[in-house]
């Protein structure tokens, strides 16, 4: 099943244009971009060419992590969002594994030679786990019943039949 979000986003004449996207959509080319990147630590690449890319490519999937749980934090009442939440917990919990990979991998492509590169990641890894507890935490705010005062759809009949 297709989730479906609005997003305003520029058109070249500077006009605002809605656009459907699909949230699942995007978590499964995020996934895949990272599965394009843990192969990146498995094979012999020469770091001149790929390593730059890597970093960049890493940050991304950082920002795209953190926008899509931003969107499903405004957005609580949206449709089967406790599914795309967990698909994003799974994407999140992948994404921590590369980093740690990334961090310690005897590889071409690692930063084990680049400390600063090691501080970036630990940052990473910190937002990471802070975006895994904020999902747990949304996870759980929506399996608390709420204590709104609620009509089944029996009650509504009765109340409308003489309508």
């Amino acid at each position: 099943m297709q989730i479906l979000i609005r997003l305003s986003c520029p058109t070249s004449d500077n006009k605002r244009m809605d656009k459907r996207v699909n949230l699942q959509d995007n978590i499964f080319i995020l996934n895949n971009r990272l599965r394009i990147l843990r192969d990146t630590l498995t094979l012999d690449l020469d770091p001149a060419l790929f390593m730059e890319k890597t970093i960049e490519d890493t940050e991304f999937l950082d920002r795209a992590l953190e926008t899509l749980l931003e969107y499903l934090q405004a957005h609580d009442r949206l449709f089967e969002r406790d599914e795309v939440l967990d698909y994003l917990s799974d994407l999140e919990w992948d994404f921590s594994l590369f980093l740690t990979d990334l961090s310690g991998s005897p590889g071409n492509i690692s930063a084990v030679l680049y400390p600063v590169l090691q501080e970036r990641i630990g940052l990473l890894r910190s937002r990471g786990a802070a975006r895994l507890k904020v999902i747990g935490e949304n996870r759980k705010a929506v399996a608390v019943p709420s204590t709104e005062n609620t009509v089944s759809s029996d009650e509504l009949n009765e109340l409308l039949k003489d309508f």
